[in-house]
């Protein structure tokens, strides 16, 4: 019989499995679900096509029509200071393909001190989708899809609709279709043309000049000039953007943004222009190389390149070990545990040849983190760490996978072996590809955490080249794992851990309750997230995996079919606890609003600080998450506490709260302005005066720190 500890990384290999291949999965609409057009509550969207049919081999146009609530809006391809990019997640018949949203030209949307780019009333999204040659003409073909989208106001809502349409399939060059000849003429004289000009720029400190060689740009005919870069942090979005003609064209003096180094300036340059008493407006594509760059980092970069790589390298290793003792890791400490007492009866080979392969398993899951979320923020996408427990999706997938782990230690379902024999099975050679996956588990359940010395590297990482970078978290991912490694390579170490013996049943059946702790910890955070509706899918889907459990069980010492039959059943049953997980995402809930209510928190919003610092007053703001742990245990044990409260009150100090537990560019976007890309932060602002900088606090506080930190001000 195979040791306990197999057994347990056997079924976490297959959990990680099906984590990842969900994953792939969430975007797969629903065909029965899709209506064209959807309405949500602020966005009525519907999938249109340019041709009446499709002729095979032929590529044709569709569009996703958003018709927007008055007074909201959605976004373009760099959202701007917000918000994010809108998409569509095709899934077409076999042989199709579809090719990028092509954008039209956005418009400025100012938004207290920020300014957003992006559509407001009605935009037509176009892709182009080719057929294969070989298309059968007898029968229709359904398009589908699932769009995506951020729409604000005042709030910011994210929705999403399944989009289909279907059309036949004809031999001859198929008919336009006259309901939107005129809606897909208009949107493609919003598309941006490559420039006819050459275009080039100068850059210093502070400043960003774009110079058009058109000298046809007459003065009296141009009534405003317009630059939309591709990428964020180009520019200042809010800055003025001063224009002003040459006998040559004309420049357009632009403030710099956040990026240090600028080789060259892309984007979309709008220009309205007054011909025959019209106001006509084009948009054109331009790319301009920097001939002269800045001399010296700009003042937005300082402050995160005011540590070194090196000593970011150093903050990250510390920031892993500790990792190790934050609540959220200690659910696989208890896997960590069995772990270790199997190490102790390996040889000294085996024993490091396990410890390398934890190590690889956290290394892997870190290099795949730090890719995802660079490749999501070069693209425009607002995030920063721990950001896959903001869906809903992954979060209910976790909670499934540690009920799963529960079932299995606590014996209602033995993957692989019996959990009788233990003592004497325990010096069996264990599988070095379950301790590999131990590590990538250590990873996803560590992600939530941000431990002292780590908001700092990894602040420090994405300011820089994605090597170093990634560089930076695998250093934090080898702190992690360091204390594993060093007891698999150190035989005094291993010396002294319990010999393993019958008690390991009673000693694996036990911790299958941290596993439950941390299955109803993220039951929570998707109520938190999604509301009632999250709490009956992931309660269903409990009982969907805890029969499946059970039926395989049951079967395993019964005839080939059955066995057979237990099989099929439980995998029937956990597909149809996975089909669950796409309902829970289609929740929203606005978690800011709901924890302000009956709260001494105000929500966190830019105009509200600014109005609260403008009338002198200090601001305290708790940047936190329900999914964050470490957040949560502050709040107890410290910012709820009678004598905080009443040194806030004594003090005037106004309370905010920046959830981050779903998505929020917003907060996303603060967290960065102090170089930070996850929860906890704690700001405090002394009072509206410029001059006085605001405190950041450490991450784990006290009543202590807190009073000591408002006496201050």
């Amino acid at each position: 019989m195979k040791p306990i500890i197999h057994r347990i990384q056997k079924w976490l290999i297959i959990c990680t499995a099906t984590l990842f291949l969900a994953w792939n999965l969430l975007g797969i609409p629903n065909a029965l679900a899709a209506t064209n057009p959807v309405k949500t509550n602020n966005v009525q969207v519907q999938l249109i096509s340019e041709n009446k049919a499709i002729q095979p081999g032929k590529p044709f146009w569709v569009a996703l029509q958003m018709k927007i609530r008055p007074g909201w809006h959605t976004y373009w391809q760099n959202p701007g200071d917000s918000g994010s990019i809108p998409k569509i997640n095709w899934q077409l018949p076999s042989g199709f393909k579809a090719g990028k949203i092509v954008w039209p030209h956005p418009e400025r949307l100012p938004f207290g001190p920020l300014v957003n780019f992006g559509y407001e009333n009605e935009v037509y999204l176009l892709t182009q989708i080719t057929p294969p040659a070989n298309l059968p003409t007898n029968k229709p073909i359904l398009l589908r899809g699932k769009a995506d989208w951020l729409v604000c106001e005042k709030d910011c809502i994210p929705e999403s609709a399944n989009i289909s349409l279907t059309l036949p399939i004809t031999t001859t060059t198929p008919a336009k279709d006259e309901r939107w000849v005129t809606a897909f003429a208009k949107t493609r004289q919003a598309i941006p043309k490559p420039a006819p000009w050459q275009t080039t720029a100068t850059a210093n400190d502070t400043n960003l000049t774009i110079a058009v060689n058109a000298p046809e740009l007459q003065s009296g005919q141009i009534q405003a000039v317009t630059f939309f870069p591709f990428k964020d942090g180009v520019i200042n979005n809010p800055a003025p953007q001063k224009l002003n003609f040459t006998k040559d064209g004309l420049t357009l003096n632009l403030e710099r943004g956040y990026q240090p180094k600028l080789a060259s300036v892309d984007g979309v340059l709008v220009i309205q222009e007054k011909l025959d008493n019209q106001s006509v407006t084009q948009a054109f594509n331009i790319q301009a190389k920097i001939g002269a760059t800045a001399s010296t980092p700009l003042k937005a970069a300082a402050t995160t390149n005011s540590i070194s790589v090196w000593q970011a390298m150093f903050f990250a290793l510390i920031g892993g070990i500790i990792l190790n003792l934050m609540p959220c890791v200690f659910p696989v400490l208890s896997l960590k545990a069995l772990s270790i007492a199997q190490t102790a009866q390996k040889s000294a080979k085996e024993a490091r040849i396990s410890g390398i392969a934890f190590t690889a398993g956290v290394l892997v899951s870190f290099a795949v983190l730090a890719i995802a979320l660079l490749t999501l923020r070069s693209l425009g996408q607002q995030i920063g760490w721990g950001f896959q427990l903001q869906s809903p999706i992954i979060v209910m997938l976790l909670a499934y996978i540690l009920f799963a782990v529960g079932l299995n230690l606590s014996g209602v379902f033995v993957f692989g072996a019996s959990l009788m024999g233990i003592g004497q099975n325990l010096a069996a050679k264990n599988g070095y590809t379950g301790e590999f996956f131990t590590g990538v588990f250590a990873t996803v359940m560590a992600t939530p955490c941000s431990a002292p010395f780590m908001a700092t590297a990894i602040g420090v990482a994405l300011t820089q080249s994605p090597p170093i970078a990634i560089a930076i978290l695998l250093v934090l991912g080898f702190g992690l794992a360091l204390p594993y490694l060093i007891i698999c390579f150190v035989p005094a170490l291993r010396r002294k851990l319990p010999k393993p013996g019958a008690w390991m049943e009673t000693f694996s059946q036990f911790l299958a309750f941290p596993m439950y702790g941390a299955a109803a910890w993220l039951v929570w955070v998707l109520t938190q997230q999604t509301g009632s509706d999250g709490l009956a899918a992931v309660l269903t889907g409990f009982v969907l995996i805890g029969f499946a459990a059970w039926l395989y069980q049951k079967t395993q010492t019964s005839g080939k079919i059955w066995r057979k039959v237990g099989i099929f059943g439980a995998l029937v049953a956990i597909a149809l606890a996975l089909t669950l997980a796409p309902l829970a995402g289609n929740s929203t809930l606005k978690t800011a609003q709901q924890t302000s209510q009956n709260s001494i928190w105000q929500p966190y919003t830019v105009e509200k600080l600014t109005e609260i610092r403008q009338s002198g007053k200090p601001v305290f703001v708790n940047f936190s998450a329900s999914w964050c742990i470490t957040c949560l245990v502050n709040e107890r044990v410290a910012l709820s506490q009678p004598e905080v409260q009443q040194a806030f009150q004594q003090k005037g100090v106004t309370l905010m709260k920046a959830d981050w537990t779903n998505r929020n560019p917003t907060i996303t976007k603060a967290l960065s302005s102090f170089g930070r890309s996850g929860v906890p932060l704690y700001v405090l602002y002394p009072s509206g005066t410029k001059s006085q900088e605001p405190i950041v606090l450490p991450q784990i506080l006290t009543p202590d720190i807190i009073r000591n930190t408002l006496n201050q001000i």
